[in-house]
């Protein structure tokens, strides 16, 4: 009997607990107890903020619970900057939107101005670089360019970015910009002129602290492709 009367009760809490959940979303999805006040937007260093919130598409004044985070979410990954968003909301009265941007690694300049580029070698925006960036110069292009892209050949800006992300922190540091006429033929060109050709990324962490050496030696031009026995370069 105790038996009996235990899942009863359990039962009545049970369906207590039912109805005061609808209760409760009764009340906040047909009410305006908890409505939209205020857009947060967080991560944001080189984008829009301001852009980023209207793009979610989320008026002020709706309520809370009807806002379709997915879909915000959705609107605001294609702003320019944005690598990834969430949107979730905080009660009683906010959505959050919290971004990662791209990172620009390397840029490249065109007639309508800087195409940035990100560690994977995706374009995703013609903007002036922000600090970091490094200038990739004389990077051939493939041979149908998608419209508004410049396309560069991948398996160039491939080697590029993995010579970069290799290099010392004093070396990458120095670099001003890159020449890379192939994916065999790229040299560091330094901030103060001087220039150490890499070729293509093998061996690319000896190459890098070849680099980091001959940086202390005399001399305009160094060769590092074969990162045991540096040269100079005519």
């Amino acid at each position: 009997m105790r038996g009996a009367g235990g899942a009863k009760r359990a039962g009545i809490i049970a369906l207590v607990l039912v109805g005061v959940a609808a209760l409760v979303w009764a009340v906040l999805w047909f009410t305006p107890v908890a409505t939209v006040k205020e857009i947060r937007v967080e991560g944001v260093v080189n984008g829009d903020a301001a852009a980023i919130s209207e793009s979610t598409g989320i008026p002020i004044g709706e309520q809370l619970i009807r806002v379709d985070t997915d879909a915000a979410a959705r609107a605001a990954a294609a702003q320019p900057w944005v690598e990834k968003v969430t949107v979730g909301r905080s009660w009683p009265s906010a959505i959050t939107v919290r971004v990662v941007e791209h990172t620009a690694v390397i840029h490249i300049r065109a007639t309508d101005g800087e195409h940035l580029f990100n560690a994977e070698g995706t374009e995703f925006l013609t903007a002036p670089p922000p600090p970091g960036s490094v200038e990739v110069v004389r990077v051939p292009r493939v041979d149908a360019p998608e419209p508004g892209k410049l396309d560069p050949d991948p398996r160039t800006v491939r080697t590029v970015l993995d010579i970069l992300a290799a290099l010392p922190e004093g070396v990458r540091a120095e670099v001003a910009r890159i020449d890379a006429p192939g994916q065999t033929e790229v040299a560091l060109i330094l901030h103060d002129g001087r220039e150490i050709f890499f070729g293509s990324s093998d061996r690319v962490r000896e190459k890098g602290r070849a680099a980091e050496i001959v940086m202390g030696r005399e001399g305009q031009r160094w060769n590092v492709s074969n990162p045991v026995e540096p040269t100079l370069r005519n």
